[in-house]
């Protein structure tokens, strides 16, 4: 009697796990994921876009692939999920996965799976294939020799200006003019000031010999003002002092000389008075004379003092 009991609960038993398969098939065949490609084609390296998408029950637990799933023959470069959405028809999840393919296969299938939570274990559903095209755009046949196209038509180029090399040339000539001051600095001053110190001497020589000329071949009191004139603003850049404004007593007490000083007074005697004077060539001389040996002095000093 135990026997029978027995066998009948073994054949109840394989019942209820039979319907129990049969509705397990029945809730896959429900849950058909959804699988395509967002475009027809793709290129070798270029992205391309798979959607998956699954309608379930709202109880049922649904997990999508992962990076850890293999894509082949695509690589996956990225994943981005959508917020799941519930009505009469069930929860809808969905995912759009971001990838690229090596592969040069005309035509590249992939089907993607997703996995039902059950007590146990998870179930993997997958969807149906879908394909893409290949384009060969950017696929170079490695069979065929490529061939060299002459291109003879110019093509202009924008000139650019060298702003680096531009920095460093001046760099390198403020470099040289800096060594060469350091190094001749000085000598060059002072051999600018010696050169003005010439240049002002001569343009004075000129001008007053033209004016003392005029006034002894002509006997001019006019022009032998104006060489007293050229005179006094010489020894005033000379010594920079105000000579120009100095009466003639000022003028002997900044240069102390018998001579000078006997030749200024008969220069004013002959200019204020009016008076002619045989002598007044020899006046102008030493006149001349006294501003050449101040020039000469202000050489010497320039020569033998360093520049500050």
């Amino acid at each position: 009697m135990a026997r029978v009991f027995q066998v009948i609960f073994s054949v109840i038993m394989g019942i209820l796990l039979c319907f129990s398969g049969m509705a397990g098939d029945a809730r896959k065949q429900r849950m058909k994921p959804k699988g395509i490609f967002l475009t027809d084609s793709l290129e070798v390296g270029k992205p391309v876009y798979f959607s998956l998408s699954v309608r379930h029950s709202p109880e049922s637990e649904i997990f999508f692939p992962d990076s850890t799933f293999d894509f082949a023959p695509f690589e996956l470069v990225s994943q981005r999920t959508f917020v799941s959405s519930t009505d009469a028809r069930g929860t809808l999840d969905s995912a759009v996965y971001h990838l690229i393919s090596f592969d040069v296969s005309k035509v590249q299938r992939l089907r993607l799976p997703v996995f039902v939570f059950q007590k146990k274990d998870c179930t993997a559903v997958y969807t149906a294939p879908d394909s893409v095209l290949l384009i060969k755009n950017n696929n170079i046949d490695l069979r065929k020799k490529p061939v060299l196209k002459e291109e003879a038509r110019l093509v202009p180029l924008s000139s650019e200006f060298n702003f680096s090399m531009l920095i460093g040339s001046m760099a390198l000539i403020i470099g040289v003019v800096g060594s060469i001051y350091w190094v001749f600095g000085r000598d060059i001053y002072k051999q600018w000031q010696l050169l003005k110190l010439q240049r002002r001497h001569l343009e004075y020589v000129r001008s007053f010999n033209r004016l003392m000329r005029s006034a002894r071949e002509k006997s001019n009191i006019k022009d032998a003002e104006k060489a007293i004139i050229i005179w006094k603003n010489y020894l005033e850049r000379l010594e920079k002092k105000p000579f120009a404004t100095y009466t003639t007593r000022e003028i002997i007490d900044n240069m102390p000389d018998d001579a000078l000083a006997d030749a200024l007074k008969n220069m004013d005697s002959i200019v204020y008075g009016q008076s002619r004077s045989g002598n007044m060539d020899q006046y102008l001389e030493v006149l001349k004379t006294g501003a050449t040996r101040l020039y000469r002095a202000k050489r010497k000093f320039v020569l033998d003092n360093p520049v500050a």
